[in-house]
């Protein structure tokens, strides 16, 4: 499968468009309080079969008339994920689903395998750097463009809506996109950080761009002058709007530079192993920093970019003493503390830089956990200047030399 966002053009046919999901909105809302009192008497939730017949029957009430007018396939996929939800609270351990106003709601469904999706190419009156498209979404046409081609057949739409009321359609295409690429046989170790985004073993190291940092100000101006605005007020709606166009950009550039990063590790690397670390732990330590990285997001932006171009993305597990173990002798320095950035191995006495040093053992290890091979550190002058990598998996055959 293959998913391919595109932005729907500003049209006054969106507001039928902001109804359809304010509409969902209040089936959600109206059978999360149903399942919650369902769930207080027998301590489970309604299944996806009572909802959907009693949705049926509401349906046919004059006081929710209005509920006809949504692709019905939209409002039984709101059931089933809420009759998931409810099922994840026991399983999983989490919270159960929580009320939200109906204009906060992001989007529906629509089905392609039921009703096929029309699409039509759109005459255009300017040249455009893309074609222009038309698609049929609950009985009305909406122009978009259509930045990358249509290989599959259209197994799905999702329609969501961001805070700034821009609408997005989410394509999904049964379609495997494979880009064929020449091996290069290397294997890399990385470190994550919050100095550094990324230390590999090689020494390499990407900055942390701290996006969230950058517009922290325009952001504090924006919402000063938001709580400063009558409450219901156009002026307090503008200045939300200001808010909201601020997160975007920033969410866009931490995603864009996720996207580069991820193409330009998978265009170098063969094999990449990572620390398999407590994201959670490590924001109640070093709070908002850990977020403004957002390196679960980069991980999974890296392993869809992986499959799609045949690299494989490892993890070791996340208690090895990558840190504090010296990457030559393999002495574990307990006294090592967090602020110490640099520290000599008192049984080797081999000068090592922190980063660099976990960087490595995670290479070490994780090389050594898939039985890839081994890896030896070079030491010249009392300090690691590389690494050379006896493989004995054919993924590797290329890293005999020194690097």
């Amino acid at each position: 499968m293959r998913n391919t966002t595109h932005k729907l053009f500003y049209d006054k046919k969106l507001r039928h468009l902001h109804d359809d999901c304010n509409i969902c909105g209040a089936v959600k809302n109206h059978f999360v309080a149903l399942c919650m009192r369902y769930f207080r008497r027998y301590g489970k939730g309604l299944s996806y079969k009572k909802m959907s017949a009693h949705l049926t029957k509401l349906k046919k009430l004059p006081k929710y008339r209005h509920w006809n007018i949504p692709y019905s396939w939209s409002l039984q996929n709101v059931l089933k994920r809420l009759s998931q939800s409810f099922k994840e609270m026991k399983t999983l351990g989490r919270g159960h689903p929580q009320f939200k106003s109906c204009k906060k709601h992001k989007g529906m469904t629509y089905n392609g395998t039921q009703a096929p999706i029309k699409m039509v190419l759109d005459k255009q009156k300017n040249e455009r750097n893309h074609p222009t498209y038309k698609i049929r979404l609950n009985g009305r046409w909406y122009l978009f463009a259509l930045h990358r081609p249509i290989e599959g057949d259209i197994k799905r739409v999702q329609v969501h809506r961001d805070a700034l009321g821009d609408f997005y359609i989410t394509l999904t295409e049964d379609y495997s996109e494979i880009k064929y690429e020449p091996k290069t046989g290397k294997a890399e170790g990385f470190d994550f950080g919050i100095k550094d985004f990324l230390t590999g073993s090689d020494g390499h190291r990407e900055a942390s761009p701290m996006f969230y940092k950058q517009n922290s100000d325009k952001l504090k101006s924006a919402q000063q002058a938001h709580s400063g605005k009558v409450k219901g007020s156009n002026n307090r709606e503008r200045e939300r709007k200001n808010v909201a166009r601020i997160h975007k950009k920033t969410a866009n550039q931490r995603a864009d530079h996720h996207w580069k990063l991820a193409i330009k590790l998978c265009r170098k690397f063969d094999i990449m192993f990572f620390e398999d670390l407590n994201l959670r732990g490590m924001k109640a330590l070093f709070g908002k920093q850990v977020s403004d990285l957002a390196f679960g997001e980069f991980m999974r932006k890296l392993k869809h970019q992986s499959h799609k171009r045949i690299r494989a993305v490892l993890k070791i597990n996340r208690w090895t003493p990558t840190s504090k173990s010296c990457c030559v002798c393999g002495h574990e320095n307990q006294n090592l503390s967090l602020s110490d950035r640099e520290w000599t191995c008192p049984s080797c006495n081999t000068h090592l830089d922190r980063d660099h040093n976990a960087a490595l053992n995670i290479l070490k290890e994780g090389v050594a956990s898939y039985r890839l091979g081994v890896v030896r550190p070079i030491v010249l002058f009392n300090r690691v200047v590389g690494y050379s990598v006896e493989a004995t998996s054919p993924l590797l055959n290329s890293t005999n030399a020194s690097v």
